[in-house]
């Protein structure tokens, strides 16, 4: 993982997502293809972005407790944040590079 995204665990969520500013997490799961051909994109869009957001990993089975509060039920699934506040829609599945870019610079946009 580059120093670019943060794995984070379930007891760090308050914290990690900031209160100012932009922020994406990325509930994942092991032996989940889709999930293993996101993480390259996540990292290099990670890169791309870095400075403007923050890039979130969190471990979904690990996490069973904060996946249901959240209502996340399959991997992966990125939520997009913005001052603190989760703000939609939420990106799952096969996620294409671009439609991924396209939800970040709206997120940076405003």
């Amino acid at each position: 993982m580059s120093g670019n995204v943060r794995e984070i665990q379930q007891s760090e969520y308050e914290q990690a997502i900031p209160a100012k500013g932009a922020a994406v997490l990325d509930f994942f799961s092991t032996e989940c293809p889709p999930c293993e051909a996101l993480a390259p994109k996540f990292e290099a869009l990670a890169e791309q972005f870095a400075g403007q957001i923050q890039f979130l990993k969190i471990f979904r089975q690990g996490s069973r407790e904060l996946a249901q509060r959240l209502g996340v039920s399959g991997s992966p699934t990125l939520i997009f944040y913005r001052d603190g506040a989760e703000v939609g829609p939420r990106l799952t599945g096969e996620i294409k590079r671009s439609e991924l870019k396209q939800r970040l610079s709206e997120l940076v946009g405003g």
